[in-house]
């Protein structure tokens, strides 16, 4: 018959095994987690040669991907977005709280379904010529009439604020991203 102390090693021995397995399955059970939530994936960057652009010219940039391990992901895209904070009028009372809608979005796929890890792609998007363009009213009293009514009937909106932003977009996980604020001018 064995002694207490055989039986406390056993059961140290036993219980030793069991928590290290445990612990184990913790790290790959948070490992599969930190994957689907995109945490510890890397990163997707894009930078602009000139963060700056005329209406109809070109933004040119890269988009570097500095991803841990290889990632399957469905396409690699970078779009340029055009959007305007709206104050609406409801009931003749301007409304307190304003929403950002988009205005313009042009989307150009960099890569399709395939593995991506570190790599570094170039891009161009094309700023369209007459978006930022709105008919002014007329100078003098008529011109401050149509003004008035203007700010009444049609909601309060604000500039456009450009953007351009890389998607790196991953089959069940979460999209890696990343945006750069342009000025077109």
């Amino acid at each position: 018959m064995a002694d207490d102390d055989e039986i406390i090693k056993a059961a140290n021995k036993f219980f030793g095994k069991v928590g290290s397995t445990l612990k184990q399955a913790g790290k790959s059970a948070v490992k599969a987690g930190q994957t689907v939530a995109g945490v510890g994936r890397g990163s997707v960057r894009v930078t602009l040669d000139a963060a700056r652009a005329a209406p109809g010219g070109d933004l040119r940039g890269k988009v570097t991907l500095d991803l841990n391990e290889p990632v399957d992901a469905k396409k690699l895209v970078v779009e340029l977005r055009a959007s305007q904070r709206v104050v609406d009028a409801r009931g003749g009372v301007r409304a307190i709280a304003a929403t950002n809608t988009t205005i313009y979005r042009f989307e150009s796929e960099l890569g399709g379904a395939r593995r991506y890890h570190k790599e570094e792609l170039p891009f161009t998007l094309t700023v369209p010529k007459d978006l930022g363009a709105r008919p002014q009213a007329p100078a003098g009293r008529i011109g401050d009439v149509a003004r008035a009514v203007s700010s009444v009937v049609t909601p309060t909106s604000g500039p456009l604020e450009w953007r351009v932003v890389a998607t790196l977009v991953i089959s069940f996980g979460r999209d890696l991203d990343h945006s750069v604020d342009v000025v077109v001018v």
